[in-house]
Order: C-alpha cells, then sequence, then structure tokens
C-alpha cells in the first residue's frame, strides 16, 4: 500500500508503528516515522513517536526533546 501511496502521511506513520512496535526495527521506523512527519508536519502522534524513537535508537536526548517540544506547540492540549 506504500508503494501506491508513498506520501500518505497515515500508512507511512502506521507503518512505523508496527516497525517500532512489532518488528523492533527503530531504524526502518526512524525512516517511515521521519517520512510521516515531512507528509503532515503538525500532527502531534508522529513528532511524539519520533522523539521516542530518536530517544531508544540514538540516545539523542537533546534532539528527542526538540521533537516532543514541537509536538506540544502543535497540539498543547494532548
Amino acid at each position: 500500500m506504500i508503494k501506491a501511496n508513498p506520501g500518505d502521511p497515515l500508512l507511512l506513520g502506521n507503518y512505523a508503528k508496527f516497525l517500532k512496535d512489532v518488528r523492533g526495527d527503530l531504524a526502518k521506523a526512524e525512516e517511515y516515522c521521519g517520512r510521516a512527519i515531512l507528509a503532515s508536519p503538525s500532527d502531534a502522534n508522529m513528532l511524539s513517536m519520533y522523539a521516542d524513537i530518536l530517544w531508544e535508537y540514538r540516545r539523542d536526548g537533546q534532539l528527542a526533546e526538540s521533537y516532543f517540544d514541537q509536538a506540544i506547540k502543535v497540539a498543547p492540549e494532548n
């Protein structure tokens, strides 16, 4: 489905979540989550998941925090 809809943020995000949670493939999850964010930069859930991946995979607290901050800015009610 992603090949047919390569810019669909919902598909990209769901696949990133699958890769992270089911397959444990954080490298691929980071790639697909990043693509989802490019397709929909105001998706707080994707920004938050990307931050989580950055922390788990890269142990980059500073970069992860910046994505968590972006998620809060776009959806402060969450």
